[in-house]
């Protein structure tokens, strides 16, 4: 349990490069942001389109504002693991996307007003043997919720650490094989990532079981 009680006591901190943050946010009086699969996607393609310093659609641009570690995307809210790479990047990276997908959701919606509860919050990830934890915590969240991927709308990274993801992939291949490889490895990480969800997971009185998880 000590692990896991070290990420649950993260502090908030000033956002600097080359640390990692847990940042989240979710829908203004808990509602749901994202309604169907369109509004999940555009999201989700948000996650790629705003990670570069230069936006421009004419250009390349090779310079990005964070490495994506692990991401959920869940009815209400949204978990991501970041690894911030330029100056305020994970800042402007999230003006950009949430800013972005306030916009598309208000419009299509027929809304005003914010989607969000407030500004992102972060918390800043030490200590040394936390970040397969954290990982795992985001990757799984969705169990936490007793969501059912397969009837809500839902999104996790875990399929590209299990290397079952068949469409577009948005986390770093360097920082995934860095947990992979800190744990072991992809079976060892199954184990790991089950054991972490359970402890939280009982940190919370919510009853999760091995079976409840088959990768």
């Amino acid at each position: 349990m000590g692990i896991w009680w070290e990420i649950m006591s993260i502090r908030k901190v000033e956002l600097v490069n080359k640390e990692y943050y847990h940042v989240f946010n979710r829908g203004v009086e808990r509602r749901d942001i994202f309604i169907d699969s369109e509004d999940l996607q555009f999201f989700f393609n948000g996650l790629l389109i705003f990670n570069k310093v230069d936006t421009s659609p004419f250009t390349q641009s090779p310079e990005k504002f964070v490495d994506i570690v692990a991401y959920c995307l869940l009815p209400n809210h949204f978990h991501l693991l970041l690894r911030q790479v330029s100056d305020e990047g994970i800042s402007r990276f999230m003006q950009k996307l949430c800013t972005s997908y306030a916009k598309f959701f208000n419009k299509k919606y027929k809304r005003n007003g914010s989607l969000f509860q407030g500004r992102f919050k972060a918390n800043h990830l030490n200590g040394e043997y936390a970040l397969p934890t954290l990982a795992s915590y985001v990757n799984l969240n969705y169990k936490h919720h007793k969501i059912d991927r397969q009837t809500r709308m839902v999104k996790s990274s875990i399929f590209e650490y299990l290397d079952m993801e068949m469409g577009r992939r948005i986390c770093s291949e360097n920082e995934i094989n860095n947990i992979l490889n800190e744990v072991g490895g992809l079976e060892e990480y199954k184990k790991y990532a089950t054991n972490a969800s359970i402890s939280f997971a009982d940190n919370k009185n919510i009853n999760l079981e091995n079976e409840d998880f088959s990768f």
